[in-house]
């Protein structure tokens, strides 16, 4: 089914998120060569973390401000568009051909601050990723349960104790169990793992094979 959003960028043309050149794609063809610069070079060792993890780029530059413009200027497109750009990194890493097939689950937002900012990123790059990759996208595999403060400023065991239960198995339960894969959770920024780790072990708790974490973008080298 064609989204309503794809169909509209379709008829009218709209701006690049970074340059505001008219253009049909978030980012224009004049920008995308800087975020592709921004790919990161060290997906092996990001794999051996805990949970296993696989990025796309690097938080810095254009691929910052495009993943600030999509969060904070109600642009969920780049995070559909950036998701595209994961999955194709995805679909020719050494990783997925050890992982095999997965099941796509986001690591939601709690439900106020999605009514507040009108969309999930995380929800919007899986859409993208699931796109380009065939994978089944699980939108409710997970439900976040408690409201958590704002991460970017806590220290490492700050995060952890903050994200505590934060999560839980979601309505579609019986989905995940009937695909019979393993799960791989998307983000859109990966720091310290924390969220990834809270989101894990709720899966965890039920069973539910996690292969790793998928996200657009890390701070770490």
């Amino acid at each position: 089914m064609v989204r309503w959003r794809s169909l509209l960028d379709l008829l009218f043309k709209s701006e690049c998120s970074l340059c505001g050149r008219d253009s049909r794609e978030p980012i224009c063809d004049r920008c995308r060569p800087n975020l592709e610069r921004l790919a990161h070079r060290n997906r092996e060792r990001l794999w051996r973390l805990s949970p296993p993890t696989f990025v796309w780029g690097q938080y810095r530059g254009d691929l910052k401000r495009a993943i600030a413009a999509m969060k904070y200027s109600n642009r969920p497109q780049i995070g559909e568009y950036l998701g595209t750009r994961l999955g194709r990194a995805w679909m020719a890493s050494a990783q997925r051909r050890k992982v095999g097939q997965v099941i796509v689950v986001p690591l939601p937002m709690h439900p106020k601050k999605r009514r507040d900012r009108g969309f999930d990123q995380a929800e919007e790059i899986a859409r993208g990723f699931c796109e380009v990759t065939g994978a089944p996208l699980v939108e409710r595999g997970l439900e976040r349960v408690r409201a958590t403060r704002a991460l970017f400023d806590l220290s490492p065991d700050e995060r952890r104790r903050e994200l505590a239960r934060a999560f839980r198995v979601g309505p579609d339960r019986e989905r995940l169990i009937q695909l019979d894969r393993p799960i791989l959770l998307v983000d859109d920024i990966f720091t310290t793992g924390a969220t990834a780790k809270a989101g894990k072990a709720a899966l965890d708790a039920a069973r539910l094979p996690v292969a790793g974490l998928a996200a657009i973008a890390t701070t770490a080298q």
